[in-house]
């Protein structure tokens, strides 16, 4: 079909012109056409092959046992191969599995808002204290400091489907004890549940509360120069639908409201990923919102990011699919800017303009503008994102542009 409206587009066009370029530029365009279209006689998309585990690896895995503190990260992988069905299966099976639970990337959401074996902002101790860790799709690279953040005398079992990601900075860093290129969920079904020391979850459960009252007095924190991203994030927190789908395209704005949001079911967490691959956030928000149209679909945009793909808001009022996007303008790249300046004592490359109103560009693009200014009470984000909300179940897609203050919320997180 492309082939065909290529085809007839250029002639279209071209009516009128000389034969001969006329005939050059069919014969250059049906070239690259016929190049990107060779040999496709069937688009139905390719199912994902299973990776099933060997039976040498299962055997292995099955004589495991007697761990005291075991501890399960998991990543976004995790979700594959088949999407929803693989999420509710491997929930069912870490929770029967017993242990202390991770979840990163988009395998947020996975065991919802509560669960007693569900940890959040503890990672780090319980990586250095764990006896047995469970690297369910989760990766060795920056964000678990390359495998140095695991235990040296731990057992390691390490499952992915990527034999490059399996051994990531294995044998450096860190060893396993067992490691497989496998789909993480048919994996965990092998292994022998634990016999969790009950203090082991004790002790994680009260530094997880510690730092949860740690990060409510942060959210009372004002700001001088603007809103305080953990206030913002903690109101929208409060706000959030059994039917709210977030997606993050940003830097600091990101990395904050992974901390502070809360999906409230598995898949209801998108974002760039591991390298911060953004622009993502437009494109992801149009594919969520078209494949779950009764989702609120939120868009969380640093004032940097949102660059990349803001003109999303055109096709997605013109093709009625909404979204409500978040943009946190504090007028810089704050993620870089952060270390940069501690690094190289210069911002260079750094500011944005904190005045550009976001919440205009997105009127121009037939959205519905708000505004959250730099002295927003609590109450006053709260009857905005509300506000947005009532908007959006009118069909209009929102932006509200949030004048942030800079915040120390990330200060030490890795940015460069």
């Amino acid at each position: 079909r492309s082939k065909q409206w290529y085809q007839r587009r250029v002639r279209g066009e071209m009516s009128g012109v000389k034969d001969k370029p006329r005939g050059m530029l069919e014969r250059i365009v049906s070239a690259k056409v016929n190049a990107v279209f060779a040999g496709v006689k069937d688009v139905t998309p390719v199912p994902l092959p299973v990776c099933s585990m060997g039976v040498a690896a299962i055997k292995r895995l099955r004589k495991i046992s007697g761990a005291q503190r075991p501890v399960v990260v998991v990543g976004s992988q995790a979700m594959l191969p088949f999407g929803p069905k693989t999420a509710q299966y491997l929930a069912r099976l870490l929770i029967e599995f017993g242990a202390p639970i991770y979840l990163g990337g988009m395998s947020r959401g996975l065991l919802g808002v509560e669960h007693h074996l569900f940890f959040r902002h503890t990672r780090k101790q319980a990586l250095r204290d764990a006896d047995l860790i469970i690297l369910a799709g989760a990766v060795t690279d920056f964000r678990l400091n390359y495998g140095r953040s695991l235990n040296r005398r731990a057992k390691v079992i390490s499952l992915n489907r990527s034999l490059v990601q399996l051994k990531l900075n294995e044998g450096t860093f860190w060893r396993s004890e067992l490691d497989d290129v496998c789909d993480v969920a048919p994996a965990i079904a092998q292994i022998v549940p634990v016999h969790c020391d009950p203090s082991w979850l004790q002790q994680l459960r009260a530094s997880e509360e510690a730092e949860e009252a740690k990060i409510s007095e942060q959210s009372k924190v004002a700001l001088d120069d603007g809103v305080n991203p953990v206030t913002l994030f903690k109101v929208l927190d409060s706000l959030l639908t059994e039917d709210s789908l977030l997606v993050g395209d940003g830097g600091d704005f990101v990395g904050t409201a992974a901390r502070i949001l809360r999906p409230r079911g598995p898949l209801r967490w998108l974002d760039p990923g591991a390298f911060g691959t953004l622009g993502a956030g437009g494109g992801f928000a149009l594919g969520a919102k078209s494949v779950r149209p009764k989702s609120v679909v939120w868009v969380l945009w640093g004032d940097g990011s949102c660059a990349y793909s803001i003109a999303e808001i055109e096709p997605a009022t013109r093709l009625n699919l909404p979204f409500i996007a978040i943009i946190g303008n504090d007028g810089s790249w704050g993620q870089i800017e952060r270390e940069q300046v501690k690094m190289l004592g210069s911002d260079v490359g750094c500011p944005l303009n904190p005045a550009t109103p976001y919440h205009k560009v997105g009127e121009g693009y037939g959205a519905v503008g708000l505004e959250i200014r730099p002295s927003a009470t609590e109450e006053k984000m709260q009857q905005t994102l509300r506000l947005a909300q009532e908007e959006h179940s009118k069909g209009r897609t929102v932006v509200v542009n949030v004048a942030l203050g800079k915040s120390k919320f990330r200060e030490g997180s890795v940015s460069v």
